[in-house]
């Protein structure tokens, strides 16, 4: 009986890893997915212009303390942005050099593929109300980690 309680315990740290279940992952350098639709983006207070200009799927891609935001929206618009990101534990702060502006930090959850983000906040001077909501709508939807950031 004791072998078995060991074995058990044994096998349950080895599926757990050190750090214990998906509470404890970090956050993996990579390719992440998270589609904006037009609508969605309407329905949460984006003005038309920027909804029509911003929506459609984003690929943002982490990679050596770097990151880059690029779509293509159904009314044919491209873009690209870039910047920074630092961690600390599970909080990030993002930083635009780049292409678009109003940095911002939010916390992440990661399930399996999945990064959810919360506890977003926006950071001066792009800080007024109407910067928050946009932060909140733009990272109210989960990421999906679709791949390994390219060789560099």
């Amino acid at each position: 009986m004791r072998r078995s309680a060991i074995a058990c315990t044994f096998a349950a740290l080895a599926l757990a890893g050190c750090g214990g279940g998906s509470d404890s992952a970090s956050l993996q350098e990579g390719v992440y997915e998270s589609e904006l639709s037009e609508q969605y983006l309407l329905d949460n207070g984006i003005t038309e212009e920027q909804a029509a200009n911003e929506s459609g799927v984003h690929t943002t891609t982490l990679q050596g303390n770097g990151f880059t935001d690029t779509w293509s929206s159904s009314n044919g618009t491209e873009g690209f942005c870039s910047g920074t990101y630092k961690e600390d534990g599970t909080r990030v702060t993002f930083t635009w050099i780049s292409g678009c502006f109003g940095d911002w930090a939010m916390t992440y959850t990661i399930d399996g593929d999945e990064v959810t983000w919360s506890d977003i906040e926006t950071l001066a001077p792009h800080n007024t109300a109407e910067d928050q909501n946009a932060a909140e709508v733009f990272n109210g939807v989960p990421w999906t980690r679709t791949g390994d950031a390219p060789s560099q």
